[in-house]
This record gives structure tokens, sequence and C-alpha cells, in this order.
């Protein structure tokens, strides 16, 4: 049987929302909103928050969340998943899988977890997976903050990119012939630690998107469709509009 490892990182000196995994959301904070969504996938063997601030330790544990203490020098969430992978090997307990949940995904199923995690389980070649979604408008697609993904028949990860593609030459834009990227990744668990002892290069730096040193690298990506629309939380405003949208939810489920 798979064995996954869960983690979710979490960094409380966000550049633009200091603090950002324990702002409020409706009667939780942020982060165990996303926690308790993660925590309910099946497939998890286990499920770890690492941070750098005992501030999120301590309101982790307070909800009965396990928390680590990760080095304040780590660049990325991946780096933090990493250190927290390794630490349990060498405690003698292995993954088969690293699931690496974005902690300000507060909109991520536990269904589609689990479907990620399935790839692996149905396709011993899985090397990566990835989550997207449908792109629905022009302006997402012609967004730089909006990373696209293009796959090809076998749903492989052909390129992930900030601009516009494929590009539309005829001028019409085909929206069916892309995908939004939602930034949440499994890896096998040799993958994960061969990535983050290589040096960031070419078309990473370029695009500044961390999933380009793995395609550079040789390995493939799988990219699943979601069952949720990804909102993903940078500013107080995003945090905002995904608590109206979860009343909103909790309100159509009452009624």
């Amino acid at each position: 049987m798979l064995r996954a490892l869960g983690v979710i990182p979490a960094r409380y000196a966000s550049t633009r929302f200091r603090g950002k995994p324990l702002a409020p959301l409706g009667k939780r904070t942020l982060l165990e909103e996303v926690w308790r969504k993660a925590d309910a996938a099946t497939k998890l063997s286990r499920l770890i928050v690492a941070t750098d601030d005992e501030r999120i330790a301590e309101s982790c544990r307070s909800y009965g969340a396990e928390a680590w203490m990760t080095s304040e020098k780590h660049l990325s969430g991946t780096d933090r998943a990493a250190e927290v992978l390794e630490r349990c090997q060498a405690a003698g307990d292995n993954y088969d899988v690293v699931l690496n949940v974005q902690g300000d995904e507060p909109m991520v199923s536990p269904l589609s977890l689990d479907r990620l995690l399935e790839a692996f389980e149905t396709d011993p070649a899985t090397e990566m997976a990835t989550l997207c979604e449908p792109l629905t408008n022009e302006g997402d697609f012609r967004d730089p903050n909006v990373v696209k993904v293009v796959a090809d028949h076998t749903g492989r990860a052909l390129y992930f990119s900030r601009a516009p593609i494929p590009f539309p030459r005829s001028g019409g834009v085909d929206l069916g012939a892309c995908r939004k990227h939602q930034g949440i990744y499994a890896y096998r668990s040799d993958i994960l630690i061969k990535l983050t002892r290589m040096p960031a290069a070419g078309l990473e730096t370029v695009e500044c998107l961390e999933q380009l040193r793995a395609l550079t690298a040789g390995y493939s990506i799988r990219v699943i469709e979601s069952d949720f629309h990804s909102i993903g939380v940078d500013t107080p405003e995003d945090l905002q509009r995904v608590a109206a949208v979860l009343a909103g939810t909790a309100e159509d489920t009452a009624t």
C-alpha cells in the first residue's frame, strides 16, 4: 500500500501579508481551514505542518495538527517539505510519495488531493503530479499572475507559463487548449529530494516557476483536473473574498 506524507508549509513573514497563516477565516484561521481539508483526504498516511514560527506551531497544536519547526533559511515551501521528509526518513519513517499542500489554498478539496495520490497508485511510472482547473476567461489567459499549463494526450505537462499558451496566432482564443495551474504537487520521495538539491536555472528563473526545474531535468508531471475553483490568498482582500465564498457555501448547504 502506498505511504503518503502530506506537508503544509506555513511561513509567518509573508511579504504581502504578514502573519497570513494565522489570519482569521470565519471561526478558523486560514491555515486551520487548509489543514482540516487536507486531513480529510483518505489516502494520506501522515500530515505535518512545516513552519518557521512558534506562533504558528502553537496554533496548530490547539486544534490537533502535528506541527514541526523547520529552518528559517528555506527559499520555498518545497524545500521545507523536503526537510520534513528527510527528518522522517532519518527516524525510519519512510514514505513513497510526498504531497505538498499550499497553506494559502483554502478552497482545496480532500477529493482532489486523493486524486493526486491515486495517480501514483494506478501508474507506477508517475514521478510527479499536480492539479489544474479549466480556464474560463480571456483575462486569466493573458494575466501573467495566472499560470497556464498545456499537456499531451496522456495528461502529462508539456509546459507551464505565465504567458498565454498556446499562442493564438489566428487572433481567436481557445480556452480549452490549456488549463489554469493550481500549485499543489505530489512527488515520488526520491525525486523531491533530488529536485531540492538542484540549483534554480534556465527556464525556472526566466518564468519564476519552480515546476520548470522538474521539466527541464527530464521528469514528467501528471496534470489532473481538480473539483474546486482555486482562490489563492496573497492579500487581505483575497481572504475576504474566500470568506464570502465559504459563507455562501455554508448558506447553500444549510438550505
